[in-house]
């Protein structure tokens, strides 16, 4: 019984593989459908650039191969192509050490500017706040001397009051 579903689902894979197959046929004769995609294809910037350069490189190959000259197509030269593939690497490593260098030195300039910028506010800080201190000893001092004044005219009224009491 398995054997027979196993059958019947290699069967089924088949026909939709078939049926696969033939659709990608259709489209690929479908010269409709391959100018469409195409089209869609080309509206993307980097192949617009691949089918200009290609063009490019096409005309120049005919222009050198025409009866009238009949001088043979210079094939490209991959010594010289490496060599300057690597005096562009060369450059570009050596601008991008420079800019790296040049953050670096903007860094550390930061951060002096940010530690002198701290130094200042914490002397500036502990300034305001040894004023505040020293206020409110001062405060404290004159409301001790204010509780030691009243204490004294309580104890003189409290005392007044007693005698006056007693008479």
């Amino acid at each position: 019984m398995s054997i027979d579903h196993g059958t019947s689902a290699n069967q089924a894979g088949s026909k939709v593989h078939s049926t696969l197959g033939n659709l990608a046929a259709e489209l690929q004769k479908n010269d409709h459908h391959k100018h469409s995609v195409r089209a869609e294809m080309m509206n993307k910037e980097i192949l617009q650039r691949l089918s200009h350069a290609t063009g490019l490189i096409e005309a120049d190959c005919k222009k050198s191969s025409t009866a009238a000259d009949p001088a043979p197509i210079s094939r490209l030269d991959w010594d010289e192509l490496y060599e300057v593939s690597a005096n562009v690497m060369d450059l570009y490593t050596k601008e991008v050490d420079t800019c790296l260098a040049e953050l670096d030195r903007f860094y550390r300039k930061q951060y002096l500017w940010q530690e002198a910028a701290f130094t200042i506010d914490s002397h500036r800080g502990a300034a305001r706040i040894g004023h505040a201190e020293t206020w409110v000893v001062h405060k404290e001092m004159h409301l001790e001397y204010m509780r030691q004044e009243l204490s004294s005219s309580a104890r003189v009224i409290r005392r007044t009051l007693e005698e006056l009491s007693r008479k």
